[in-house]
């Protein structure tokens, strides 16, 4: 959901914080509460509530927590991409193990945080990934408009080859 209100680009993105820990989506709440940037948050208790949530509403931005119970981040990760390939996936990890972050690479999870996380560090990333949101959004909507006055000049464009075809000055290699 995009919400128009004040801030660089007018739009706020939903993040969807999934974290077993009450704490840590608490302190995650907080963190993203003292940025300058605002966001609207929604929490999940695992991967599994994450995916029954997502199957009703969109989310911009998954935060997730890598070891929880029923459906761990790197497997709700996957199902991410799946489903939804252009969401922006941060994956926090208490654990600086290998084979997590080379997992993560490979589901292209836009970042891989080592916990504890600062405000500067979160507002550094989520600022990164805010001004690649409104870059999809910008190109996104470039590509639409092209798409627009394609469609709306097509027709004059037939009727000049057209005419030009009646004419016989038609280029031989638009034919």
């Amino acid at each position: 959901m995009r919400i128009n209100c004040a801030g660089e680009s007018g739009i706020v993105y939903r993040i969807l914080i999934v974290d077993d820990e009450k704490i840590e989506r608490t302190g995650l709440r907080l963190l993203l509460g003292k940025m300058d940037q605002k966001f609207e948050i929604t929490e999940a208790v695992n991967g599994k509530e994450a995916l029954e949530w997502l199957s009703c509403n969109r989310a911009d931005i998954l935060v997730t927590d890598i070891r929880m119970p029923f459906m761990d981040g790197l497997a709700l990760t996957e199902r991410i991409r799946q489903k939804y390939p252009s969401m922006k996936v941060l994956i926090f990890s208490g654990f600086d193990d290998f084979e997590y972050a080379q997992q993560a690479i490979k589901l292209n999870v836009t970042e891989y945080i080592l916990k504890p996380v600062n405000v500067e560090e979160l507002s550094e990333i989520l600022t990164r990934v805010r001004k690649n949101l409104d870059e999809e959004i910008s190109q996104r909507r470039d590509a639409a408009l092209l798409r627009e006055s394609y469609q709306k000049s097509l027709p004059i464009l037939r009727a000049v080859f057209l005419n030009d075809l009646m004419r016989g000055t038609a280029d031989a290699g638009m034919i």
